[in-house]
């Protein structure tokens, strides 16, 4: 890796970062009602979102923050979405979650609970049909590995051999629940 490549990615990972760290102060003064913060899994949504092609689709979460900064969406109208305000692509309402910018290759989501992995696997199933080199991303949290969803979209994917990636950020618990009493897997 080039020393300019480093600069970036460490640039990439820090501007998230700031701006969850200024949420999070707002949130503390009563200057916003609720913050979802991705502190600490910045590198995630960063990382995969650096390896793609602007031209992938990504499926992100409410903690995934990185995936905007990192396609470079327009920060004015990504500040307004995360301030609740007018200007933002739900015009004020959603905050973190329900919102995308098809420009950017970015599709909100549905729900945080498995549901917006079947829509991956019908993006990939399209990309495999129009013999297009083009890979789906989708984020899910641990928790949701118990949804019908989950299972059913990785079967299907793995049946027809679609480019999908469903990226698993197991943070320990789903919801309040410790992943310990939610599934029987150590790794």
């Amino acid at each position: 890796m080039t020393k300019k490549l480093l600069k970036e990615l460490y640039l990439a990972l820090k501007f998230p970062r700031l701006i969850e760290e200024k949420m999070l102060l707002l949130l503390r003064q009563g200057k916003i009602s609720k913050w979802f913060s991705g502190i600490g899994q910045e590198a995630i949504a960063v990382g995969s979102t650096f390896a793609l092609n602007d031209d992938d689709v990504i499926f992100p979460m409410h903690r995934n923050l990185g995936v905007f900064t990192t396609r470079r969406v327009d920060l004015n109208r990504l500040m307004c979405q995360l301030m609740g305000k007018e200007g933002g692509f739900t015009k004020g309402r959603d905050r973190t979650f329900h919102f995308g910018t098809k420009d950017k290759n970015i599709i909100g989501m549905i729900s945080h609970l498995a549901a917006m992995l079947p829509v991956a696997v019908g993006y990939g199933l399209s990309y495999k049909l129009n013999d297009q080199k083009n890979i789906a991303l989708a984020f899910i949290g641990d928790g949701a590995t118990s949804e019908g969803d989950f299972h059913e979209a990785l079967n299907l994917a793995a049946v027809w051999n679609l480019p999908v990636i469903f990226l698993i950020e197991n943070n320990g618990y789903g919801l309040s629940t410790p992943t310990t009493e939610q599934y029987r897997c150590k790794n």
